[in-house]
């Protein structure tokens, strides 16, 4: 049986046994003649999907409307072999899957219309843009939602029933469109707030130095007690030995969990299933009666105990006393996975990579640069950049910190030794055991359950500690936190803190160096970007309220007067009635028309005048600025700042502080220092502000 395109140019017959992935690139382990056909009702996606870091995909037909099957089948065999007509472009596997639940609630809509959907008049589609703007969907979504629908006309010559006309010419879809303009330049995500990224990255930090071993020391009294053989051939035996053990140490006996029996907190009883692990027959009923005997004797000897602890006593610290007193058997598998989400934080948040690029890190990604004496002094991470790299993505190198070589350095030792991956499911969690295949690592999803669950486990401990770094609730519930967030978070800092550890105002071109070289990386992984528009929206927003605000001192310095007439000039364009334009896009666009070319810094305010910039060549006008040839204190588009003042004020003290200490200084660092303050207290002298009346 095959199914036909009706209408006359429409696309020849599919077959029924077509391979609807026969153009797709396929993942190793699998063989084409084994996907899905186009006669199926579910085709699986995943053998398509070459990245380890998501679950399953598959397209299932039986959820669109019989009457409409045919045309969604006919639409995704399309975009799956790439036969796009002319001004579409191919689409990736995870975005045919997004755009099918798209089109399937479309079709949904369609057949409550009872109409096919050739028949489906503009009235129709404005009807059905309304819902979709009443749904309250983010920008995003109504966009995918909007693009769907378009592809029922986009591709009408290769399906039987088409939208009649092109919806996006409809003019309430026009409308909508203008009102809400798709701001492709502009990351939209939410940054973490202060108050929470601090705490949540202190105890991500303290998870992967301090609490590591301990953890990663239970696992392996753990996975010994599940191969432990048999303590001796009979049951009993065994039973009885593992007894006298627990007498001789005088120790009460486990406690069942309280999820498994219902009854710790009243009395406890005894755990038979970890009783039988530890005499190595986890199989056999210690239920019965004559175990059963054996094992309240001993409960009326010792007890019974509050947990099922292991013999390993932690010793990680945490304020100057052990963090737990004891771990239960039970609890390992939940501390393994608080680990690797807590790697994951400090990776993401110290480097900057996206998700996808932290779940491919295989081991050995990290490597070092030493000096002449072995001592480190840089980290590379080696690994997979996909943003615009296509479906198998690019290799990348990145700058990286020590406390992120130091967590990969946890996860290697997290996972088994032949598995490359370090973000793979956890080796005896439940995930591993039902979807475990060849490079299968946690879902982004899995890994915003795990951040929740490790402020739920940081708010717990909180509780039973008194201690004060708790993650703050937002309306009575923990945060939800997304992997992109770190992301737009880290930019977010390194533009909001531009200071820190500069050491003088000829230093300052060093600064920004090393941040991206630190977090930014060497890679084209689009994060240098981010960092960059972070601070053009931070410096419209300071240029805003500095030349809104009438009260200000006056700028000195050789380019003083220039600034203070181009600050008045944004000022007519960004403050109405008083108030300083705080929308983003707005304060963007203004900028971006009426840029003063003033930018601020710790030592130095530079009003950029090419014609005067001693940090450009002169002789060629096309050459553009070079930070390493900044001379601030010698160029004509320099302008001080009160914060500015103070900041170099300081600076000349410790150069004097420095210099009383002059005996220990070879001769030419104390020449250079001596001329460094000279010229900058000759600077400041020439450029004192006037004081105030």
């Amino acid at each position: 049986m095959t199914h036909a395109a009706e209408a006359p140019g429409h696309r020849a017959a599919v077959p029924e046994n077509a391979l609807v992935l026969a153009t797709c690139p396929l993942r190793a382990e699998a063989q084409l003649e084994e996907t899905s056909r186009y006669g199926d009702d579910v085709w699986a996606l995943t053998p398509a999907w070459l990245r380890a870091d998501r679950k399953p995909h598959r397209l299932d037909f039986t959820q669109v409307p019989h009457a409409h099957r045919d045309t969604a089948k006919l639409l995704f065999y399309a975009l799956l072999i790439e036969d796009t007509p002319p001004g579409e472009e191919p689409i990736t596997i995870s975005s045919i899957r997004a755009y099918f639940t798209c089109v399937r609630h479309f079709l949904g809509w369609a057949q409550s219309r009872q109409l096919p959907l050739a028949h489906l008049t503009g009235e129709d589609l404005d009807a059905y843009h309304a819902e979709l703007t009443s749904l309250r969907l983010s920008v995003s979504a109504v966009y995918r939602q909007r693009r769907a629908v378009r592809m029922l006309w986009a591709y009408r010559s290769r399906l039987a029933d088409h939208l009649g006309q092109d919806p996006l010419r409809r003019a309430r879809w026009q409308a909508w469109a203008r009102a809400n303009p798709r701001r492709y330049d502009e990351n939209l995500t939410d940054r973490i707030p202060e108050h929470i990224m601090g705490p949540l990255l202190s105890w991500a930090l303290r998870w992967a130095d301090d609490l590591a071993d301990d953890v990663l020391a239970a696992r392996a009294e753990r996975d010994s007690i599940d191969a432990r053989p048999p303590a001796h051939p009979d049951p009993l035996v065994a039973l009885q030995a593992v007894l006298d053990d627990f007498r001789r140490r005088r120790q009460p006996l486990p406690a069942a969990p309280a999820m498994a029996t219902g009854w710790r907190g009243r009395g406890g009883f005894p755990n038979f299933a970890y009783l039988a692990r530890l005499a190595g027959h986890p199989s056999y009923p210690f239920r019965k009666a004559r175990p059963r005997r054996l094992i309240e004797e001993a409960v009326r000897d010792l007890g019974v105990g509050t947990d099922s602890p292991l013999r390993h006593v932690p010793q990680a610290q945490v304020d100057g006393r052990r963090w737990l007193e004891q771990i239960s058997y039970y609890d390992v598998g939940q501390f393994e996975r608080l680990l690797q989400v807590s790697c994951w934080i400090v990776i993401a948040y110290l480097s900057g990579l996206r998700d996808s690029e932290i779940k491919h890190l295989r081991r050995g990604c990290v490597s070092a640069q030493r000096d002449a004496d072995g001592r480190i002094y840089r980290y590379r991470l080696h690994g997979l950049a996909f943003k615009g790299e296509g479906v198998h993505g690019a290799a990348a190198t990145w700058i990286v910190t020590a406390p992120v070589a130091r967590a990969v350095a946890v996860l290697e030792r997290c996972q088994p030794a032949d598995e490359p991956y370090l973000f793979a499911h956890p080796l005896k969690s439940a995930n591993h055991q039902r979807h475990h295949v060849a490079g299968r690592v946690r879902t982004s999803a899995a890994t915003i359950k795990d951040i929740t669950a490790l402020a739920g486990w940081i708010n717990t401990y909180y509780a039973a500690h008194s201690r004060v770094d708790a993650i703050p609730e937002d309306k009575g519930r923990l945060p939800h936190l997304t992997p992109r967030q770190f992301r737009r978070t880290l930019a977010w800092f390194i533009a909001r803190r531009p200071d820190g550890t500069i050491a003088g105002a000829l230093q300052y071109r060093h600064q920004r160096i090393q941040m991206f070289e630190g977090y930014a990386g060497t890679s084209d992984s689009g994060f240098r970007d981010e960092v960059e528009a972070e601070e053009a929206f931070a410096r419209g927003q300071f240029l805003a309220e500095l030349g809104a605000d009438d009260d200000r001192l006056a700028l000195t310095g050789p380019a003083g007067p220039d600034a203070e007439a181009r600050l008045a000039e944004l000022a007519r364009h960004t403050v109405f009635d008083g108030q300083v334009v705080t929308d983003e896009a707005r304060l963007r666009r203004i900028l971006a028309r009426h840029d003063p070319h003033v930018y601020a810094g710790t030592f130095v305010t530079c009003v950029y005048n090419p014609d005067r910039a001693l940090c450009r060549a002169p002789a060629d006008p096309g050459h553009q600025p070079v930070l390493a040839d900044c001379q601030p204190l010698a160029c004509r588009n320099t302008a001080l700042s009160p914060a500015n003042h103070n900041a170099l004020a300081g600076h000349l003290t410790q150069i004097e502080d420095a210099l009383d200490d002059g005996d220990r200084l070879a001769p030419y660092v104390r020449h250079r220092l001596q001329e460094q303050h000279r010229a900058t207290a000759a600077f400041l002298a020439r450029h004192d502000p006037e004081p105030a009346e």
